[in-house]
């Protein structure tokens, strides 16, 4: 194997590799011999069909499984030679390997430069003392007793607390369905709503129905929707109550917490109180969290490199086109909102690069890295849920550089959590 490293601006890097013919052949023997294992022919013995006879068979397959691999390796080989860690998933450009022949590729990576990085270890972050909402708890105890509660179709009245109910929501503006809300049948639990919270804009809605009957109430387009043109705007909602569900739960005396396995009625009220002490820690710590990603989104003075920005620019593009194509019928309507979306992407991919790019830089300096086994259990996880084996699964993503993205961002959020540890103050 040969390669060359050439240094871009903006953190680029391109890797060029070259594998001789006798490589590619060996690889293409290697794969060809996994399909030739279970490869049935008359005249042959299993595992023993030339290799001519298995490309007949396979021969998109094979190619494809040796150039993951010639592509996996040398990837490998050069970041590991040449001490390159990627900040974000690689851009391949080559053709398919073919047997007899040299195989060239091509790659760019984005990587993080030396240099001064902010101490993040001066920062701040607030640590609040978790108080159980006695609302939340017993929310918590109804939800235990309602284990051992009888359930009834409520055919009278409006929906009440606590029942389950099932309805159909569509969203209008100007008489038109709003695209991305229209539910179809849905089944919604009705919460008790505390003082000084706001009320949900179904809720009024759906307790004001009857089984059989629609409403209409309003709500305002989030700010975040992905059409511009109806951001703050307001939303016709029209509800139509399906069906009602309601519990009828025993009262909580100590044989019935003892029929739910606990010690007595008052072991009940421990176990709701802790869960909402536990539930009310992690509410804070997520905010605390997210609130510490926010800063580091906007830390002046420090820019990612342009590499990483644009590449986090075409993720959040990406996933923009993908919901809007799927929304919008009217190409010129498609093409007026990406146009907005895309002055709107630079930006939030500039914050998201600036946090990737101080995080890694981080966990680089603080020697924070992603475990093995949780690196492994991961690629297994996903793996299986493609009916793939882990090794063919990883070299697809090392070709398409995906690999690379998802260990960046699995080391970034390690990194936050560690320095979520080192900065939160009482």
């Amino acid at each position: 194997m040969e390669y060359q490293v050439e240094v871009k601006e903006g953190g680029l890097r391109r890797l060029s590799c070259a594998f001789s013919a006798s490589e590619v052949l060996a690889e293409w023997k290697k794969a060809a011999s996994v399909f030739g294992a279970s490869f049935r022919m008359t005249g042959f013995r299993p595992g023993r069909a030339p290799l001519e006879v298995l490309e007949r068979q396979f021969f998109q397959q094979i190619s494809d499984a040796a150039t993951d691999a010639l592509v996996s390796r040398g990837v490998e080989e050069m970041l590991a030679r040449e001490s390159l860690r990627p900040a974000a998933g690689l851009d391949y450009e080559g053709e398919n390997a073919a047997r007899g022949k040299e195989f060239r590729f091509r790659a760019d990576c984005c990587v993080l430069e030396e240099g001064e990085l902010p101490e993040l270890d001066s920062l701040h972050v607030i640590e609040e003392e978790p108080q159980a909402d006695p609302v939340q708890e017993s929310l918590f105890v109804r939800e235990t007793l309602g284990r051992a509660a009888e359930r009834i179709s409520v055919t009278e009245g409006c929906p009440q607390d606590g029942d389950v109910v099932q309805i159909e929501v569509t969203g209008k503006m100007d008489g038109c369905v709003v695209p991305g809300m229209k539910t179809g049948s849905c089944r919604m639990r009705l919460m008790p709503v505390r003082p000084g919270e706001k009320v949900p804009d179904l809720d009024p809605v759906v307790r004001g129905l009857r089984v059989g009957e629609t409403g209409s109430g309003a709500t305002r387009c989030p700010d975040n929707y992905p059409d511009p043109s109806m951001r703050g705007r307001d939303i016709e909602l029209v509800v139509t109550l399906r069906g009602i569900e309601r519990e009828r739960l025993p009262q909580l005396t100590d044989d019935v917490a003892r029929k739910l396995g606990f010690h007595d009625a008052e072991a009940v009220r421990a176990a709701a109180h802790a869960r909402a002490l536990e539930m009310d820690r992690l509410r804070r710590l997520s905010e605390a969290r997210r609130a510490l990603k926010l800063r580091l989104e906007s830390w002046e003075g420090f820019d990612a490199p342009d590499a990483l920005v644009h590449r986090c620019q075409r993720e959040v593009m990406r996933h923009s086109r993908l919901y809007l194509r799927s929304q919008f019928e009217s190409p010129e309507s498609l093409k007026e909102s990406l146009a907005v979306m895309k002055k709107e992407a630079e930006e939030t991919a500039r914050g998201k690069a600036r946090a990737r790019a101080l995080l890694l830089g981080w966990a680089r300096r603080q020697g924070v890295e992603v475990p093995d086994g949780e690196w492994r259990r991961v690629l297994a996880g996903r793996a299986a849920r493609r009916n793939m084996d882990v090794e063919g699964y990883r070299r697809s993503l090392a070709r398409t550089g995906e690999l690379f993205e998802l260990h960046a961002a699995m080391l970034e959020e390690r990194a936050l959590d560690e320095l979520m540890k080192r900065t939160l103050r009482p």
